[in-house]
């Protein structure tokens, strides 16, 4: 799934101003201010870095979790789709599992019968499959898959939860505020307008 945002509520005085010009002007102008519109949605996710999707309540935080950069992926998956004199559209994808970040929803075991939902600082971004191959063996047991541990007073150590499906709300400040890249994309336009003038004559 793509996710767009769109920002189409541009000040009405300089959206005029950009569509009054030439459409070889207006061309580079819009263009000019949708790059300065992804330049500040990517600047937004490179600043925030893993901070920005981190939640310490959760049980995978802790000793032994490694970060996957996933963030990157998020930073790094903009594109420009369209720009015009009344706004820009921005599409992100090819990061896994960021559209449903910004969406929120319910999420259901297809492939599998369950969802296999890390609860170990050390299962972190690891699939069930990959951690009983890389770490410990797993195996299932009342509702969990949990590894041999004989730490523990019941000798297993519970890894994964296994869940029909899971309901999620969305996740704060998963997109920029859109004033950002708005007012990035305004000005940039008209930055460019004026450039274009000042060169012509």
């Amino acid at each position: 799934m793509k996710i767009t945002i769109t920002a189409t509520g541009l000040d009405p005085v300089k959206a005029s101003m950009i569509r009054l010009q030439s459409a070889s002007v207006r061309k580079v102008a819009v263009m000019t201010g949708a790059q300065d519109a992804l330049e500040v949605v990517e600047k937004y996710y490179n600043m925030g870095g893993s901070k920005l999707w981190e939640n310490p309540s959760l049980p995978t935080h802790g000793p032994g979790r490694k970060k996957t950069q996933w963030w990157r992926k998020v930073a790094g998956s903009w594109s420009i789709m369209g720009a015009s004199g009344s706004g820009v559209t921005l599409r992100s994808k090819g990061a896994i599992g960021f559209s449903h970040k910004v969406t929120g929803g319910t999420i259901t075991a297809r492939r599998a019968k369950f969802l296999t939902i890390p609860i170990v600082p050390e299962a972190h971004g690891l699939t069930a499959r990959t951690y009983s191959r890389t770490i410990a063996p797993l195996f299932a047991v009342k509702g969990v898959l949990a590894q041999a541990d004989e730490n523990s007073p019941t000798g297993i150590k519970p890894v994964f939860v296994l869940k029909k499906s899971i309901t999620q709300k969305p996740w704060k400040n998963a997109l920029p505020p859109e004033k950002t890249y708005l007012d990035a994309f305004t000005n940039g336009a008209l930055e460019s307008i004026i450039a274009q003038v000042e060169g012509a004559t």
